[in-house]
């Protein structure tokens, strides 16, 4: 047996009755409106992120990439940056040396020393270059061990001589522990820069557990971590010891 159902006009009720239809909003009306803003903050968070995961990409080795495995070193900016002949630029990959003088801004200190004893390593000679997790930086500049055809790991050797810090990542990288201990026996025996820079001394140092810097007390930056994310420190040797490295800003 088909049941069949009675039509009634549109606006009437079962037992027709008129009753009330509702009104559509304009396209100017307050509901659009606050539709047509969300719509628009929506696009505006999904550009930030597709910008933030390009940026991401962008510091990882492409499938397609052609990562050199040789160069011809033609200039050295630093204690941890060169250039090749092919115009590429590395950055040394696990180390950050002293920053140098520049117009805008004053040199750290060993700086200069430690530009000048990559100089005498690399320039002018030919290097082998090898990879770990990350090959590339936001900067586009390579990031790799360098190595001298003597096999020494300049990496190595710049710590070693006090020349650089160890410049640890989230996710951390292959040599890691290799060159906590070069960093270690170089303060202890105070080489280079452990031995001939002075440093205001603090009641402690504030570490941040996610970038593996360490500030003073009194730095902003410093006060801005808290947290799980916070570590204390007692000493600016046992932050040295444990792989974190100075703020650039207060200089610890």
């Amino acid at each position: 047996m088909v049941k069949v159902t009675e039509s009634r006009p549109f606006g009437t009720d079962v037992q027709g009755n008129e009753r009330a239809v509702p009104k559509l909003r304009s396209r100017g009306s307050k509901g659009v409106g606050d539709t047509s803003l969300f719509f628009r903050r929506s696009c505006r968070l999904w550009l930030l992120c597709g910008i933030a995961a390009l940026g991401c990409f962008l510091s990882r080795e492409s499938p397609g990439m052609s990562l050199p495995s040789t160069g011809y070193v033609v200039a050295v900016y630093d204690g941890d940056t060169i250039a090749l002949e092919s115009g590429q630029k590395v950055r040394y990959l696990g180390i950050d040396a002293p920053e140098v003088e520049h117009k805008d801004r004053k040199g750290d200190c060993y700086g200069g020393e430690a530009k000048g004893f990559n100089r005498r390593q690399v320039l002018h000679r030919r290097i082998r270059l090898e990879y770990d997790r990350e090959s590339v930086d936001r900067y586009g500049r390579l990031l790799a061990y360098v190595f001298l055809d003597d096999g020494r790991c300049i990496n190595a050797e710049m710590l070693r001589a006090g020349c650089a810090y160890v410049f640890r990542y989230y996710d951390g990288f292959s040599r890691q522990n290799e060159f906590l201990f070069w960093q270690r026996q170089a303060i202890e025996n105070r080489e280079g820069m452990w031995g001939a820079c002075q440093f205001e001394c603090f009641s402690y140092y504030v570490g941040n557990k996610a970038s593996f810097v360490f500030h003073s007390p009194k730095c902003r930056y410093g006060k801005m971590t808290a947290g799980k994310g916070r570590r204390r420190f007692e000493t600016r040797w046992k932050a040295l010891e444990e792989g974190f490295r100075p703020c650039r800003h207060c200089r610890p």
